[in-house]
């Protein structure tokens, strides 16, 4: 039987999410996604500050939210202005739209399910939380990824083995900021020579 952490499934499940700028990314002009993402940003951010300065607000928020934040976020600004960021440099630095949305879905579905595996199953601790099991079930659910939208299994591969890496290293600010940047920087400098 599958042993999820029902708090991790919660927060996995909010961070699905991300497939909502993904599909405006992929549909709507780019100045509008851009735009409509920097008044998010703006957005999400003041009202992360106000809830980390005003008690009975933090309440209600994490009252509606119930599990969406980790408990080192509960009296802190959260990961959501770092994630919301991270897919603005994205899509403004990038041209290539599939190399784009690989770099969101590693993101979306490849931490998501290191996440959920590590928590569930991770016996082989690498570090800070993170484990073998949830580092090669990111690999497979990234290779897939490749697989479906990249031209070649070798960059299928290559991309998967990468965003593997991206997610287990300890990034400085949040992982979910880097780890799409970061991806699609790679993936554009591979997709010259694969």
């Amino acid at each position: 039987m599958i042993n999820f952490p029902v708090d991790e499934i919660k927060r996995k499940t909010f961070h699905i999410l991300t497939l909502l700028y993904v599909l405006a990314y992929w549909y709507m002009p780019l100045n509008i996604v851009l735009w409509s993402m920097f008044v998010l940003i703006l957005t999400v951010l003041a009202g992360e500050i106000i809830r980390a300065k005003n008690e009975s607000f933090n309440v209600f928020i994490l009252k509606i939210l119930g599990g969406v934040h980790r408990e080192s976020e509960t009296r802190k600004i959260s990961g959501l202005p770092w994630t919301l960021s991270g897919a603005f440099l994205t899509m403004f630095l990038f041209n290539d739209k599939t190399i784009v949305l690989v770099s969101f879905l590693y993101l979306a579905f490849g931490d998501a399910i290191a996440a959920l595996v590590g928590k569930a199953y991770g016996k082989h601790k690498i570090y800070a939380g993170k484990s073998i099991e949830g580092s090669f079930a990111c690999f497979v659910v990234c290779f897939i990824v490749g697989l479906i939208l990249l031209p070649t299994w070798q960059f299928a591969f290559i991309g998967a083995l990468i965003a593997t890496l991206i997610e287990t290293v300890p990034w400085p600010l949040n992982d979910n900021f880097w780890m799409q940047i970061i991806n699609a920087g790679i993936l554009t400098l591979l997709s010259g020579i694969l």
